[in-house]
């Protein structure tokens, strides 16, 4: 005779909450998995957008060079003063190629994570006057009681300082004042060094995404001038938060903008 076996009792609802758990986490993965995808969307979709940028920028220095090229070796006679004109142009093309290449390779080497920060617990900025801020007055607002250490790659702050004030000194009228600010935080967790221009302002609309790698200078802002793609506000963000601090941009009071990094900082007493 064969041998009963005990018969197996399962519960419905247990069984039934078991169903439910694992409906709801594969809709949690889903969505995650959304996300991330409209994520790598966005990300190239913006990574296209900057190399049409860059195409651009590249493309006209480019044209020009040839041009001159072409005219020095055209056979043509011509006066000391054409060819002092064409190697003028051609030298001036080639500076705005080595910084736009400089900054792109910049840019792209710091969204490498396999590339160190050089960190240091001391940082010594030294401002020296140069041609570069001619024509504009510059104003250094820092306490004499603010003693705060940053745990930070010195080159690269300096990088960050460079690209605030320049970008101050190319869109702020000559005669116009730029500031220099260092602040602590309410908390004393951080330091906010910004920088403080006299210029025509940044469009409300245009705020959000100024740091953007696809922000293009438009020619509202920069009247008169050749626009550009604004790599070097793109190079400010990324150091910036590859030292977990954050950036920042607001129109001052009267007129001009106000560019701030905020950095985690330890606060000696004085």
């Amino acid at each position: 005779m064969a041998q009963n076996s005990r018969p197996v009792f399962r519960s419905p609802s247990l069984e039934q909450e078991t169903v439910e758990e694992l409906s709801r986490r594969l809709l949690e993965i889903t969505a995650q998995l959304n996300a991330s995808n409209r994520s790598l969307q966005h990300l190239q979709q913006e990574r296209t957008e900057m190399l049409a940028n860059l195409s651009h920028d590249l493309r006209a220095p480019l044209t020009a060079i040839r041009s001159a090229v072409d005219y020095l070796t055209s056979g043509q006679s011509l006066s000391a003063q054409d060819i002092e004109g064409a190697l003028t142009l051609i030298d001036h093309r080639t500076g705005t190629l080595e910084h736009l290449i400089r900054d792109m390779y910049e840019l792209f080497t710091l969204e490498d994570p396999s590339h160190a920060f050089s960190f240091q617990e001391e940082y010594f900025y030294t401002a020296l006057p140069d041609s570069h801020y001619a024509g504009h007055l510059l104003c250094l607002s820092v306490s004499q009681d603010l003693h705060a250490t940053l745990f930070a790659d010195p080159g690269k702050l300096i990088r960050i300082l460079d690209n605030l004030l320049g970008n101050a000194a190319k869109y702020a009228p000559a005669g116009t004042k730029i500031t220099l600010s260092a602040a602590p935080s309410a908390d004393l967790t951080s330091l906010r060094i910004s920088v403080t221009d006299e210029g025509p302002g940044i469009p409300p609309e245009d705020l959000e995404r100024i740091f953007n790698r696809t922000y293009t200078v438009s020619s509202a802002r920069t009247p008169g001038s050749a626009t550009g793609s604004g790599l070097g506000l793109a190079i400010v963000k990324t150091i910036t938060e590859r030292h977990g601090g954050t950036v920042s941009c607001e129109n001052a009071s009267g007129a001009g903008s106000i560019f701030s990094v905020t950095l985690p900082a330890k606060f000696l007493q004085s």
